[in-house]
C-alpha cells in the first residue's frame, strides 16, 4: 500500500492558490521519476495529482523543507536546512524546487549519492514508492567501457536497433548509468544506447525494468 507521506499530506491541507509564482528548472518532469544529470549529479521528483484541491506553492514550499528537515535530523543527524548552499558540502537530500500548477504538484530533490536517495525513499514521512532502484551508478562512458560494464550484444542503440560493441566504444562524449530495479529514469542529455530489456519512453526517458541490471548511455 503507497505509504501517506509529505507531499500527498500537504495536498490534502492545501489552501486556496494565491498567484505565487512557480519556478522552472532544467528538470522538468511530468511524472514522478529519477533524474541524473550530465555531471551524474543524482536527483529525484515526485509528481502528484491534487484532485481539484487549489495549492499555494509557497506554503507548499515551507511545508516541504520543514519535512525535508525532520527527515534528515532523524536518518542523518544533520543540521536545519533543506536546501543546499552554495560553496557547500552537498546535504545528504535537499529540496531543489516545488511547482504548484492546476492539477498537479511537483517537487524535486537532490542527493548526495544514490545511498542517500534510496534511504530518503524509504522514510515513513515520504510516500514516494515511484522507484524500486536498488543500486544506481553514474560515470563517464569512458570509466564504464575501461571497468567492464557491458557484455557483447547487450546494448542497443536508442530506437531498439543493433548497436556493435566497435560502436558504443567509439562514442567520443557520453555517461553511462547502471541500475538495478524498476524506474522511470530521466537523464541530463539524449539517450544514444541503453540495454535492450529497457524500453524507451522519449529521447531522455527510459523505462528500468524490475529485474536484472540495466543500461543506459546519453550524450553529455
Amino acid at each position: 500500500m503507497k505509504k501517506r507521506g509529505f507531499l500527498l499530506a500537504a495536498c490534502t491541507v492545501g489552501v486556496m492558490l494565491s498567484g505565487c509564482g512557480s519556478r522552472e528548472t532544467a528538470f522538468s518532469p511530468s511524472e514522478s521519476c529519477v533524474y541524473v544529470a550530465k555531471d551524474g549529479a543524482l536527483s529525484s521528483a515526485l509528481v502528484e495529482q491534487t484532485g481539484g484541491i487549489s495549492v499555494d506553492e509557497n506554503e507548499l514550499k515551507q511545508y516541504l523543507e520543514t519535512a525535508v528537515i525532520t527527515i534528515l535530523m532523524k536518518k542523518k543527524g544533520a543540521g536545519a536546512l533543506a536546501q543546499n548552499q552554495k560553496n557547500a558540502e552537498r546535504l545528504p537530500a535537499a529540496l531543489k524546487s516545488v511547482k504548484a500548477g492546476k492539477d498537479t504538484v511537483t517537487a524535486i530533490f537532490d542527493y548526495a549519492s544514490f545511498e542517500d536517495l534510496k534511504a530518503f525513499g524509504e522514510t515513513n514521512d515520504n510516500e514516494d514508492t515511484s522507484n524500486s532502484l536498488t543500486a544506481l551508478e553514474a560515470k563517464p562512458l569512458s570509466e564504464a567501457i575501461a571497468d567492464g560494464w557491458f557484455s557483447e550484444g547487450e546494448l542497443v542503440k536508442a530506437d531498439g536497433s543493433e548497436a556493435g560493441t566497435d560502436t558504443v566504444q567509439n562514442e567520443k562524449s557520453g555517461m553511462a548509468v547502471r541500475s538495478e530495479g524498476g524506474a522511470t529514469l530521466m537523464v541530463g542529455g539524449k539517450v544514444l544506447y541503453r540495454s535492450s530489456n529497457t524500453e524507451l519512453k522519449d529521447d531522455s526517458t527510459v523505462s528500468l525494468p524490475e529485474t536484472g541490471t540495466a543500461y543506459v548511455i546519453f550524450k553529455r
